[in-house]
């Protein structure tokens, strides 16, 4: 059974073709799925319908188009599924997007409640301006009684789309705000290692040229920090690689525990971490890495079920001071340079420019 394919956008439009046009078009399309197939009308449902009836992720039809064909509808457990695999696991600024135009769909929505307000309060006053212009100067008790009876109608009929049209905006708001705990979700993910949950590549690389054109435009300097934790492949060899998953949160812990608030930690590679250190000279962030390196090797850690111990995880750490006319690339280049130092040197051991 192929019968939601009919429902999709088969071919993207292209520009110039206005892009609300295309959002509001598959919304109303995505809104008429839920309904026909009967499903729990929540952000989740209309991100996985949405991005079935937008048709930009073939993958993603295809899972849908297939359990329509085995089980005629999309269960709630396959609603849940596909969101978390094809929805969230994605390429985050596509998830980003669809997100936002369900967003854009909503809020134009809530336009249209506030212009049916408005027109309905202009509708409601003309009302009683006609009545007003009929009413006789005297009135019998027979045509007081009509008039009340429309000016009761009227109110009636006021009063009742009032509440429709609160109910339409507070299920809007509601909407607007599921969405944008999700998309404030999305992006915290998107700048998150999943591993440690501390910050990833793509953090890091936005917060060190944010801090560099902050020193750039007179602002306070700062140390970049790399760290590589020494002999990562024996553990994994010698412990398997749910030690070395285990080590590598536990130094992220470890360090997240002693910086500071404005300082980051971000995970940049298989076992290699940054530090962006901002108002800190070479000594200070030299002695913050000698306590964070003693820390670590007179510490163990709990691996498995059996909370077997690994002891004697040691790590090695090169510090580069950003200075006037360094390039991001300059500034890692110097840090990675001092680390590779502190490798040849014997590991265990945090090497900077003069120390």
């Amino acid at each position: 059974m192929q019968s939601g394919s009919t429902a999709r956008t088969e071919n993207p439009p292209s520009a110039p073709e206005a892009s609300s046009q295309v959002v509001v078009r598959n919304a109303v399309k995505a809104f008429e799925l839920i309904e026909k197939h009967r499903a729990l009308p929540d952000p989740k449902t209309y991100s996985v319908w949405y991005a079935f009836v937008a048709g930009t992720d073939r993958a993603l039809v295809d899972r849908v188009d297939h359990i329509l064909s085995t089980k005629e509808k999309l269960p709630p457990e396959d609603v849940d599924t596909i969101y978390e695999e094809m929805i969230i696991s994605r390429p985050s600024e596509t998830a980003q997007r669809d997100i936002g135009e369900a967003m854009e769909k909503e809020i134009k929505d809530v336009l249209q409640i506030v212009q049916q307000s408005v027109r309905s309060s202009h509708d409601f006053q003309t009302s009683l301006n006609a009545i007003g212009a009929t009413m006789p100067a005297e009135l019998t008790g027979e045509e007081l009684n009509v008039v009340f009876n429309k000016l009761v109608a009227e109110n009636r009929r006021m009063a009742a789309k009032t509440l429709e049209l609160r109910k339409g905006l507070s299920e809007s708001q509601r909407q607007i705000s599921s969405l944008n705990t999700e998309l404030e979700e999305i992006q915290r993910q998107h700048m998150r290692d999943p591993l440690t949950s501390i910050a990833n590549r793509r953090a890091f690389d936005k917060r060190l040229s944010e801090q560099i054109e902050l020193a750039k435009r007179g602002g306070p300097g700062f140390c970049l920090a790399l760290a590589d934790i020494d002999k990562f492949k024996n553990i994994n060899d010698t412990h398997g690689h749910q030690a070395g998953d285990q080590v590598l949160k536990s130094f992220a812990h470890l360090v997240s525990q002693n910086i500071k608030g404005q300082d980051m930690v971000a995970r940049i590679g298989g076992e290699e971490f940054a530090i962006i250190l901002p108002q800190t000279d070479v000594v200070a962030a030299h002695n913050l890495l000698i306590k964070i390196k003693h820390s670590l090797k007179s510490s163990y850690i709990l691996i498995g079920e059996r909370g077997e111990k690994v002891t004697g995880v040691t790590a090695s750490f090169g510090i580069a001071l950003f200075e006037s006319g360094m390039t991001t690339t300059d500034l890692i280049g110097a840090a990675d340079s001092y680390l590779y130092e502190a490798k040849n040197a014997g590991r265990d051991r945090v090497k900077a420019k003069g120390l």
